[in-house]
């Protein structure tokens, strides 16, 4: 899948050469996510329904996501700057091993660990300190295989427009 947009921070470069961008994606759809603890999910009354914020340039609320912004790995060979239109593919193979890494494994584990502790003990505090232990587990090995693919987990921009 092939997105476009503009490169809103400065690329770093890595020791290699290549250059990880900060780009913000085009698609309308994808907008400032808010939710408040008396959100009913209901939208607002200006502009309908929908997860966003209805044209307010502040983010509030308990959980604040900007989900139209990503970084992403140069592969096009092209040297990037500020307000660069690109095109930014991340494969549908690398999204779906990414959610597994980041949440499959980690709750596997703390099933898996609730599981075992709570048929040999019979005990539920046990039983839940093996969640939190599964769950801690499986977040240490998810941060493990992101530290090991680097940048090879992030999205590619694959053209520089001009």
């Amino acid at each position: 899948m092939e997105k476009t947009g503009r490169v809103i921070r400065m690329p770093i470069t890595k020791r290699n050469g290549m250059q990880i961008a900060t780009v913000e994606y085009d698609t309308p759809e994808a907008e400032l996510c808010s939710i408040k603890s008396t959100d009913s999910r209901g939208g607002c009354p200006s502009c309908g329904g929908g997860c966003h914020a209805c044209g307010k340039s502040d983010a509030e609320g308990l959980l604040v996501v900007q989900g139209n912004v990503v970084n992403a790995l140069n592969v096009s060979g092209k040297d990037l700057w500020i307000g660069n239109k690109v095109g930014v593919f991340i494969s549908d193979k690398a999204a779906r091993f990414q959610g597994l890494y980041a949440v499959g494994i980690p709750l596997l584990l703390a099933a898996a660990a609730f599981t075992v502790i709570f048929l040999r003990t019979h005990s539920e505090g046990l039983a839940l300190a093996g969640i939190a232990a599964g769950l801690a587990a499986g977040a240490a090995i998810a941060f493990g295989i992101n530290r090991i693919l680097k940048e090879r987990a992030l999205p590619q921009i694959v053209s520089v427009y001009e």
